[in-house]
């Protein structure tokens, strides 16, 4: 089992970097690149590549990526399969078909790469190529689509013609959203799993598996250095425990990348660190920023969004709430290993920042997608092309396909 060294130890060693660059010998160097990007590099002698970015990406003030939606999939009204009720999970074949994953149906769609309706693949049921609750479809190395579907315990195995192949065991009986795994660009496959520990908080880790789906190790992801404030309410009788995060303070974020690498955001440090399959840290990425003020209508809005809570009896410590919060929101990583963090934007605005890194952790610039794209499903970036899930100003879902134009 592989375990990921603790997060609050690295930070210790990322302040002191400076000093051990000069005690230590390890080179630290300005990096400055044919766009300007003058931030910071250090290389730690235990190999950990530190990356300071100052605020000022590589992309010139006068244009850098843009994305341009190409087809739109969905419907407001219409019945059929563009109505969407609850897509969790996208993948695309290798003739660039859409598969859509549709949760609340639970069944997939297939479209054509121009949008037309090709198939339905599956339909709800216990049975061989039924599904009860997938929650993750991917296009596998071998040509197939693997749909995972935890109520099932089963991982089921389509060809690209949608005929059912075989059904694998798993572990299951739980289900997280948004659910992480799939295969790397290496055909190895992951699955979280449930952890032994509290069973109030439960922790998830990542079986890995071949492509002949045989059991390989364990992964335990990092766990947040920082601890987090919540709001308690305990049963009279001490047996029972409910807990609501407090709104505003951060968090952190995991995503498992093609490469085999596991990423992770501190959201309120604006800190991205990148682990290795074997837990060993491979770079920590920093973005100068500033913390954004929460207005009193967020505040009273959180408030309210809290009432499941204190309409069984839990009090909210208003005390507790910051008064700032992130910038970054959520972020995923593409199949080229570029990094999207989510940032704060208009609310109101039908559009989506992101911050885009390089793989090294170098900060490239800010793209503002022209649509409400979410993170979850996470999008996919393959070959100058974006496929991702986003909402309207009704909150419908649709499924987009949009040129990534790279000057």
């Amino acid at each position: 089992m592989h375990m990921y060294r603790p997060i609050q130890r690295l930070l210790a060693v990322v302040v002191l970097s400076v000093v051990a660059s000069a005690l230590s010998g390890c080179q630290s160097d300005a990096v400055a690149t044919s766009r300007g990007w003058e931030g910071q590099i250090d290389s730690l002698p235990s190999g950990v590549l530190v990356v300071r970015n100052d605020g000022h990406g590589v992309w010139p003030d006068s244009g850098g990526w843009t994305l341009q939606e190409e087809v739109r999939i969905g419907s407001l009204d219409a019945e059929g399969p563009e109505n969407f009720g609850r897509i969790v999970s996208l993948a695309v074949d290798g003739e660039q078909r859409i598969w859509v994953l549709e949760g609340q149906a639970a069944e997939l769609r297939v479209f054509d790469k121009n949008g037309a309706y090709v198939r339905t693949v599956g339909r709800s049921g216990g049975g061989p190529g039924e599904f009860r609750q997938p929650m993750r479809v991917d296009y596998g190395p071998d040509g197939n689509l693997w749909i995972m579907d935890p109520q099932n315990t089963r991982l089921s195995v389509f060809d690209s013609a949608g005929t059912y192949l075989q059904g694998l065991r798993t572990a299951g009986g739980f289900v997280i959203f948004p659910w992480a795994g799939g295969f790397d660009r290496n055909g190895t496959y992951y699955a979280p799993i449930s952890l032994p520990g509290d069973e109030s908080a439960p922790q998830f880790g990542f079986a890995r598996f071949d492509l002949s789906f045989a059991p390989q190790d364990t992964i335990v992801p990092p766990t947040d250095p920082a601890e987090r404030a919540s709001f308690t309410l305990v049963s009279d009788n001490g047996q029972s425990r409910m807990t609501a995060s407090v709104p505003f303070q951060g968090g952190m974020r995991t995503h498992l990348s093609k490469a085999g690498t596991l990423w992770a955001l501190i959201t309120d440090q604006y800190r991205l660190m990148e682990f290795d399959a074997n837990g060993d840290t491979l770079r920590v990425s920093t973005k100068q920023h500033a913390p954004l003020a929460v207005s009193a209508e967020e505040r009273a809005e959180a408030i309210d969004d809290l009432e499941w809570f204190t309409s069984q009896g839990g009090r909210v410590d208003e005390s507790k709430i910051p008064a700032t919060k992130p910038l970054a929101t959520s972020f995923f990583v593409d199949d080229a290993g570029f990094v999207w963090v989510a940032i704060v934007g208009d609310a109101n605005a039908n559009e989506q920042r992101f911050d885009l890194f390089n793989p090294t952790g170098q900060f490239l610039g800010t793209l503002t997608a022209p649509f409400r794209l979410l993170t979850s499903p996470t999008p996919i970036v393959r070959d100058g092309t974006l496929y991702g899930v986003i909402r309207d100003s009704l909150d419908v879902q649709y499924v987009v396909r949009a040129s990534l134009r790279t000057p």
